[in-house]
């Protein structure tokens, strides 16, 4: 009897902690967006991921990569100021593009997890792609620099 219960104990503990470690997610992660304090809201785009019973592509449709900012409302930053992007599993690779309007877009360097916004004034759209072993993500947000 005892070592049923031992047997029992350490199941419940194992499945508890596959629970917590997520192994058999579908989708990427989310990655938290800050400035400073500011948390930043982020609009999660179409992914394909690989789990290990299951993978599978979403494709989210969007007019434009502004249209898809435009769900979550605009944070202030300062000029020059730092925005980080972090995940609770790092990427091997993550890739950033700048939006202002519709049609300029322009790559931006990502370093150390970070992001530096402009100098100059107004709103700016950030579309981000990471890559996992398992598969890539795509997210939005914007920033409006005063």
């Amino acid at each position: 009897m005892r070592k049923m219960l031992v047997i029992g104990n350490v199941l419940g503990i194992i499945v508890i902690l596959l629970f917590i470690i997520q192994p058999f997610s579908t989708a990427p992660p989310t990655p938290k967006v800050t400035s400073g304090e500011t948390v930043i809201p982020v609009t999660e785009g179409s992914y394909c991921w690989d789990g290990p019973f299951s993978g599978k592509c979403v494709d989210k449709k969007y007019s434009s990569i502004v249209a898809m900012a435009g769900e979550e409302q605009s944070a202030s930053v300062a000029p020059g100021e730092n925005v980080t992007v972090t995940f609770k599993k790092q990427p091997k690779k993550m890739v950033a593009e700048q939006w202002v309007g519709d049609s300029h877009v322009e790559t931006v360097e990502v370093k150390d997890h970070s992001i530096v916004v402009p100098e100059k004034e107004g709103i700016y759209v950030y579309h981000l792609v990471a890559h996992w072993k398992q598969g890539d993500g795509s997210y939005v947000f914007s920033v409006k620099v005063k």
